[in-house]
């Protein structure tokens, strides 16, 4: 559990816009160069099916919130995301795919 419980819930909401690719939600979770980043470790943008999602774990660095988020289909993959609050918002500073199925 993080220091900020809302962060969890923040981080659940996030993966349930992936799964039901609820754009809006993914753009305004997502800061532009953690976007960037995600679209062309995936393959430049192109849309992945995603049937489910697994929280792995979770660690805090200074002020960030790290989760580790295993998206499941037909090629599942894990993101380490690292959650920053913007004014009052958490969104989502920095991310990188860290292992494919």
């Amino acid at each position: 559990m993080s220091a900020d419980p809302n962060i969890d819930e923040i981080v659940h909401r996030h993966g349930k816009a992936i799964v039901s690719m609820d754009i809006g939600q993914i753009m305004t979770d997502l800061m532009p160069e953690a976007m960037t980043k995600l679209q062309q470790a995936a393959g430049g943008g192109a849309a992945v099916q995603i049937h489910s999602y697994e929280l792995l774990g979770h660690t805090r660095d200074g002020e960030d919130e790290v989760y580790d988020v295993k998206y499941i289909g037909p090629q599942s993959f894990t993101v380490r995301a690292r959650w920053r609050r913007f004014g009052s918002e958490w969104k989502i500073a920095d991310a990188d795919i860290i292992a494919r199925d």
